[in-house]
């Protein structure tokens, strides 16, 4: 039984491309549901990123390597115990490497549905600007390359072909 994607509602903000793109598409609902999520934050902060996400991302990264430097600087300037300053260290370190994980893998979904639309929507354009009658150019040129290689022919162009045939 065939069931007809056309059902979904639209998402405010969506471009009307990429909404055709999944209407058509075997793209899970949880995947599109992720990437409406994702772009509906999408241009926040100073300069306007494409997610935001990312700029946090970073930012947790700086932070949390700047927490690590101040607590050598305090351990070197009061003498606290190193092995305790390495401990903290490492909690921080592993606080950020674990939040950094868990963000890159969702957004890893993202990014893969993204390259998917924009593949598609390149597509589309490519489609459009090109002549339907340039696939006969490549033939020909695709055939000469062949004869220059010395194989045979794979098809005879009526305009070569010898006159009375």
């Amino acid at each position: 039984m065939a069931v007809s994607k056309n059902t979904r509602r639209s998402v405010p903000d969506t471009n009307a491309v990429f909404q055709k793109f999944f209407q058509n598409s075997q793209v899970s609902d949880e995947r599109e549901h992720a990437w409406h999520q994702a772009i509906c934050h999408a241009g926040g902060g100073m300069p306007p990123l494409r997610f935001p996400v990312y700029e946090d991302l970073y930012l947790l990264n700086v932070y949390a390597q700047s927490m690590v430097d101040q607590l050598n600087e305090i351990t070197s300037k009061f003498s606290l115990n190193q092995e305790t300053s390495v401990y903290y260290q490492c909690l921080i370190q592993y606080v950020r490497a674990g939040v950094s994980q868990e963000i890159v893998e969702f957004m890893a979904a993202i990014e893969h549905t993204d390259a998917w639309l924009f593949e598609s929507q390149r597509k589309v354009e490519e489609k459009s600007l090109r002549d339907p009658d340039d696939v006969y150019s490549l033939v020909r040129d695709r055939e000469q390359e062949r004869l220059q290689q010395g194989l045979p022919p794979r098809i005879r162009f009526l305009d070569d072909a010898p006159a009375g045939r």
